[in-house]
């Protein structure tokens, strides 16, 4: 999956937490992209099995996106607290860098970060 894909299926996902309904529209205005890139997008995702899209209906989210969609928001949490909690970053870039980092690095990577966060948490109680 491309850090693109995962940026839509990620911003479905948290959409769909705020709102019952998820439209094209919705999409392409949080992500600030055209609507035809949102439905290409739609396309591929669906045939991932990763969200449920016919044009001009409500987009939903699979149970196998909801896996992923949970997992790539737990790596923006992550850099989040990175960012801000510990190595202090500027509040103005926290948000930007997040969403640069958050699809950039590997799942092993992911794990070391998460493992590192925890670790130093703990010392710091």
């Amino acid at each position: 999956m491309t850090d693109s894909l995962e940026e839509y299926l990620y911003t479905i996902y948290v959409l769909s937490k705020k709102n019952n309904v998820v439209r094209v529209t919705d999409i392409a205005n949080s992500m600030e992209v055209t609507k035809a890139s949102t439905n290409n997008a739609l396309n591929l995702l669906k045939e991932q099995g990763l969200i449920n899209y016919e044009k001009y209906k409500n987009i939903t989210i699979t149970k196998n996106g909801e896996v992923r969609a949970k997992y790539i928001e737990r790596r923006h949490a992550l850099f989040r607290i990175f960012l801000k909690d510990i190595i202090k970053t500027d509040e103005n870039l926290v948000e930007e860098e997040t969403e640069k980092l958050a699809h950039c690095i590997s799942c092993h990577t992911a794990a070391k970060l998460e493992k590192f966060i925890e670790e130093y948490m703990e010392k710091r109680k």
